[in-house]
């Protein structure tokens, strides 16, 4: 009789053996379909890199293989992806609507929920955003916005109680150490310092210049000039570092360069402007005349699309994150180098 330890081992060294034999097909496979916008023949502006769902991220092949032998299972999995910030040192966190708010560290390959010291309800987190060493929450039950440090100790609220009744998204002015808080059911843009004093409010109701109908989102470019997603204006607004409306581009429409429902944008290193529609299920690329560049997904279940993405979020080498809420995911992708040059 085979001793059960016997037994055991060899059913280990099959599954290492598959697994291992998987790895390189999957590899192959994987460089045989890669993701990348636009199609050949033209060059390659936009990769896929992978899609995260959780605490499975980091348990899957031979690791997923021995936690399941060991019975440790995943708990983590993303449920309802609202925003995404990004950290350091690979860390981003994102709110989750049934989950509230995840550190995900992609170095230490944990997922971690915050919310336990930080000592108030937290059910209800919208936007998010990190800034010397802190993140900064906008809670919708509770009307403000909470600051919590690395630890994941609640150190402090910026707003008096039900100030901000829908804060959808918070943007860190990290040079001007400047919080800017997107409430659209106030029609309005807060703007505090990093301590939390109020400095002034951009905009209220209306389809006028510098004013909101429903805004979602911003994002700030280099020169620290604020990008407004005007939703049911179907625009982007911008504001110079005082509160000053500048410009605005984008008209509703179904073609290609313009919005049906425009949700999260950002803005990379060479200050072109992405912006998520809900509707198009896409996020389309601007450069900085806002002209289009170019288009990227489209309404899918699969690594080539979205259904709903609610927000996005690029940091310094260009990696591009977008909460795919119904798909209970994020996409990552990466902005290629310029192939010409090279």
């Amino acid at each position: 009789m085979i001793r059960l330890s016997s037994l055991a081992f060899i059913v280990l060294s099959a599954l290492i053996a598959g697994f291992l034999a998987g790895c390189s097909g999957s590899k192959e496979s994987e460089m045989d379909s890669r993701l990348v916008w636009p199609g050949p023949p033209d060059t390659p502006r936009i990769a896929y890199v992978k899609s995260l769902k959780g605490e499975d991220d980091f348990s899957s092949g031979l690791g997923g293989v021995l936690n399941t032998i060991a019975g440790n299972k995943g708990d983590i999995k993303f449920q309802r992806p609202f925003d995404v910030c990004i950290a350091d040192s690979g860390r981003i966190y994102l709110t989750d609507a049934m989950l509230g708010v995840i550190e995900y560290d992609m170095k230490r390959r944990e997922v971690n929920p915050i919310g336990e010291f930080v000592g108030v309800d937290m059910k209800d987190p919208r936007g998010i955003a990190y800034a010397h060493g802190k993140v900064y929450v906008g809670v919708a039950n509770l009307g403000q916005v909470i600051v919590i440090d690395g630890k994941g100790r609640g150190i402090g609220k910026i707003g008096r109680a039900n100030q901000f009744p829908n804060p959808l998204d918070i943007v860190a002015d990290t040079v001007r150490s400047r919080i800017y808080i997107v409430d659209n059911r106030r029609h309005q843009v807060f703007v505090y310092s990093e301590k939390g004093d109020s400095l002034f409010t951009i905009g209220h109701r209306g389809s006028g210049e510098g004013e909101f109908n429903f805004p979602e989102s911003a994002a700030i470019d280099s020169h620290g000039n604020l990008f407004v997603v005007d939703v049911f204006n179907y625009r982007i607004e911008e504001f110079d570092t005082t509160g000053r409306y500048i410009r605005s581009f984008g008209k509703q429409g179904d073609a290609y360069g313009t919005f049906a429902r425009p949700k999260g944008i950002a803005i990379d290193s060479h200050d072109n402007f992405y912006v998520l529609d809900g509707l198009h299920n896409n996020f389309q690329i601007f450069d900085s005349n806002f002209d289009l560049l170019m288009f990227v997904g489209h309404y899918s279940p699969n690594n080539d699309g979205f259904q709903n993405p609610v927000s996005i979020a690029i940091d310094r080498s260009n990696t591009i994150y977008v909460t795919d809420n119904l798909n209970q995911r994020i996409q990552v992708f990466q902005l290629l180098e310029d192939q010409t040059k090279k």
